[in-house]
């Protein structure tokens, strides 16, 4: 049964049946300063950790447009059938902070981060838990405060760095911390304090909540992430502006340094241990609700719906098709043609109705005797069809995947690579992935850093993986008939349909123009708007 993440930390502090717990005076609000004993108050707080992910695919802009889907956007390898979303933004170069595509993941994230710093400073006084049971959900919520700052620093780069609960407004005024130094001290400390002292069960999270399995899953795309970029050149030269004056000129992938090796090899020590462990299941799991936290699903984003819906669905759907009972049809979120194209024809992943789709029935909604919907004018993403909603309530509670199976086999695969182990573990992931795909598989000492690339983009396409891939290697893919026609470095590359080409502006994302408006020592990152200059 799916775990209730959205009730309201307040509520379940208020309302538990706990006979213990309902002894605790209400206060009507909940501060770092109450008094929370029972064990339900701390389970309470552990779920308030939880409380900020649901907003992954929420709307944002005008009509249809998605947060899920503007990393997409920022790619260059999607499309939308309606300009409103403001694909023309990020296609024309001219996005600024001021876009809620911006402002949206900076408060979402950050409300994360604050709910996190209020449980754990609050989790230790709970004397009702043993040592072990608070060390369980501090595991848990920093896991999650993790995450989130993980987030952070993989969009905006260097960000202000919290790890209390702030008293007084003024402490909101602060400058940003060096990503290098938020990944050493908040980051990789709280995922191996997870990973290593915890009791956190070490298996599948079948409710949504953080086990093991999660917080190996993250510490190896953490470590995977800290051997490349930014981390590997900003820990160069902590004292350097990088973020803010546009500094970074690295581009060797794999970054040949001893500490991108000593990373690399952290990295596998946790998808070894993962490996194995899952199956890859079928190629509906994805979009089939009740498949939700089963299968190859290793840490999602929870919905129910009618209470939490998917905001995704709707935005993947062909614009006023007439194919759903959803209200609103999007065609926000499409993969793009030139992206479409790049599959092998033999993909079993192109085939009708696997990962993406060309017709449909029209709903029952709508008049029969009016004929078949129109086919449609591109292939659309049936990832996410949740049939039961589209056809049926129009109301989605599909979990969105951060993490399943087939990412943890193409991570363990470039691992092998980028360290020159080229033997049968190099492969055996990529292998599985493109053997499910009906594909040909690699030998070792085959691979090139194309070929896995293209591999995450064919399979996790949509999944919101992309653009940190191309951030952390500093490469993107150009598109093809058949295949990826190469790898070139990002600087210099322009998407199918931009009319730019990427600059080291676009290694970041703008900081959110809400906080360079409400904190005066925050600077925006180099080349975007709007600036902030500071005290």
């Amino acid at each position: 049964m799916k775990y209730t993440l959205i009730i309201l930390l307040g509520l379940i502090v208020l309302l538990s049946s706990c006979e213990k717990f309902l002894e605790e005076t209400p206060t009507g609000s909940l501060t770092d300063e109450s008094q929370i004993t029972s064990a339900a108050g701390a389970d309470a707080l552990a779920v308030g950790a939880y409380r900020a992910l649901p907003s992954w695919t929420n709307g944002a802009v005008w009509w249809g447009g998605n947060l899920a889907g503007a990393l997409e956007y920022a790619t260059g390898k999607a499309y939308s059938q309606y300009q409103g979303a403001e694909l023309w933004k990020f296609e024309q170069n001219s996005e600024s902070g001021e876009s809620e595509y911006f402002i949206h993941p900076w408060n979402n994230w950050y409300q994360g981060v604050r709910d996190c710093n209020l449980a754990i400073k609050m989790i230790p006084g709970v004397t009702e838990l043993s040592d072990v049971e608070k060390d369980k959900l501090l595991g848990e919520v920093r896991t999650m405060r993790a995450f989130y700052y993980f987030c952070l620093v993989r969009h905006y780069g260097d960000v202000v760095m919290n790890t209390d609960i702030l008293t007084d407004v003024t402490l909101a005024q602060q400058p940003r911390t060096s990503l290098v130094k938020i990944y050493d001290d908040i980051i990789v400390p709280d995922l191996e304090f997870a990973v290593n002292q915890t009791e956190l069960p070490d298996e599948q999270s079948s409710i949504g909540r953080v086990t093991k399995h999660v917080a190996r899953a993250i510490l190896a795309d953490v470590y995977l992430t800290m051997s490349g970029y930014p981390y590997q050149e900003a820990a160069t030269d902590t004292t350097k502006n990088w973020c803010t004056e546009g500094l970074w000129s690295m581009t060797e992938y794999p970054v040949n340094t001893s500490s991108a090796k000593a990373l690399l090899e952290k990295a596998k020590t946790q998808l070894d241990f993962l490996y194995g462990k899952y199956e890859l299941g079928d190629f509906a799991d994805i979009r089939n609700p009740e498949m939700d936290n089963k299968g190859g699903a290793i840490f999602q984003v929870q919905y129910t719906a009618g209470t939490r819906n998917n905001g995704m669905i709707s935005t993947t759907l062909p614009l006023a098709s007439q194919i759903s009972q959803f209200g609103d049809e999007n065609g926000t979120v499409i993969p793009s043609v030139e992206y479409y194209n790049s599959y092998n024809a033999a993909d079993k992943r192109i085939g009708e109705r696997v990962y993406f789709f060309s017709s449909d029935n029209k709903s029952t909604k709508y008049d029969s005797n009016e004929g078949p919907a129109a086919k449609f004018p591109v292939n659309f993403l049936y990832k996410y069809y949740d049939t039961k909603a589209i056809k049926e309530t129009g109301e989605s509670g599909l979990n969105f995947n951060l993490y399943r199976y087939a990412d943890i086999l193409l991570m363990r695969t470039e691992v092998y690579w980028a360290l020159g182990q080229h033997n049968q573990n190099e492969v055996a992931g990529i292998n599985e992935v493109r053997e499910r795909a009906g594909l040909s598989t690699f030998l070792p000492g085959d691979l090139t850093l194309k070929d896995i690339l293209a591999e995450r983009a064919y399979e996790l396409v949509f999944e919101n993986k992309m653009l940190f891939d191309m951030r952390r290697t500093r490469t993107a893919l150009i598109d093809g008939g058949g295949e990826f026609a190469g790898v070139e470095s990002f600087v210099g590359h322009q998407p199918s349909h931009f009319n730019f080409e990427f600059s080291a502006k676009h290694l970041l994302a703008p900081v959110s123009s809400t906080e360079i408006d409400n904190n005066r020592e925050c600077l925006q990152n180099y080349g975007w708007n709007p600036q902030q200059v500071g005290q």
